[in-house]
């Protein structure tokens, strides 16, 4: 069920938590598209690159959460959410009673369900809205969004979501979003894998790396995130990190243990996950996941490429 066109309502004030690529795309979008947005990251430069379209910097997630209607996260992982909301100077220190929490981070289901009771708890309202697309997309206003709270909630924050992603999708109680996007997420670090296996394989049966590279973007086995990390992997960019290794990784484990949960054999996730795996113990976890390549190049012997440098990209997530 999608979710229809909002009211026209006023504008509600926003505090919005966490600005890696994806973080800083759709805070920015917010904030240029009037709503009254405040933005905190760690790392301030971040946030100076919000204000410059219109949103105001805070000091601390208590600081951005005071006079906010609705506090958004786009954060690592559930730990720094936990640490964001509840922390010293956290988000709930301030927050008004009532007010909205939308988690955009990738998370297990069973942590944002657990929010969502915590948050109810307190007074206040949570929602995991998990989003698809990639950096631009998030700068634009055309991601995909993924829903899972109280159908209510979602409705009341209808235009909001709709200023981020070109799709709202409403998926049922809490967790659900957060479901739906381990489910896609899985299917990212199996293909990354995979694809390193299968460039590493025709080229060391005598075919052109950039031919297989190629022809593998433009078949129909492909993917939007496929074509972009074989670029990636004919420049071995790998330090322009658009979705960490590291992050990769994580949701792989998020995904194994909800299958073990629910009782889902998962053996190519499990595959998937122990290359990732090795592949961040040999210093590639700050590098994209598109340097799973260089794992793949050194587990079959081949040495005529140069090992990837440490990588300092953003590592914020990227959805397609």
């Amino acid at each position: 069920m999608t979710t229809p066109s909002g009211t026209g309502a006023a504008k509600p004030r926003i505090a919005f938590i966490g600005l890696g690529n994806m973080g800083l795309g759709m805070a920015s979008k917010i904030a240029e598209s009037g709503y009254p947005t405040v933005v905190y990251n760690r790392t301030r430069s971040k946030s100076e690159r919000a204000a410059a379209v219109g949103a105001k910097i805070a000091d601390s997630p208590a600081d951005a959460a005071r006079d906010a209607d609705v506090v958004m996260l786009s954060v690592a992982n559930k730990d720094v959410v936990t640490a964001m909301l509840f922390g010293d100077n956290g988000a709930m220190t301030t927050f008004r009673k009532g007010g909205l929490i939308v988690d955009m981070s990738t998370v297990p289901p069973a942590f944002a369900r657990e929010l969502s009771g915590k948050a109810r708890a307190a007074g206040y309202r949570s929602m995991d809205a998990c989003v698809l697309g990639n950096p631009k997309q998030a700068r634009d206003g055309e991601l995909r969004v993924m829903v899972g709270g109280d159908e209510a909630d979602v409705r009341s924050v209808d235009d909001l979501l709709r200023t981020i992603g070109k799709e709202v999708t409403y998926l049922g109680g809490s967790g659900m979003g957060a479901t739906m996007k381990v489910v896609l997420n899985m299917l990212m670090g199996v293909q990354m894998a995979n694809l390193a296996e299968a460039v590493v394989l025709g080229e060391q049966g005598g075919l052109p790396r950039n031919t297989v590279l190629d022809m593998i973007a433009a078949s129909g086995f492909s993917s939007l995130v496929m074509k972009f990390r074989c670029e990636l992997m004919k420049s071995r960019g790998f330090e322009k990190a658009s979705f960490k290794l590291a992050l990769m990784r994580k949701d792989m484990v998020v995904a194994l243990e909800e299958s073990h949960k629910l009782g889902v054999p998962m053996p190519v996730a499990a595959s998937a996950l122990l290359a990732l795996t090795s592949a961040q113990q040999q210093g590639l976890g700050d590098l994209d996941v598109a340097a799973i390549l260089a794992f793949q190049e050194r587990q079959s012997g081949m040495e005529n490429y140069p090992w990837p440098a440490q990588g300092k990209g953003s590592g914020s997530e990227e959805k397609v």
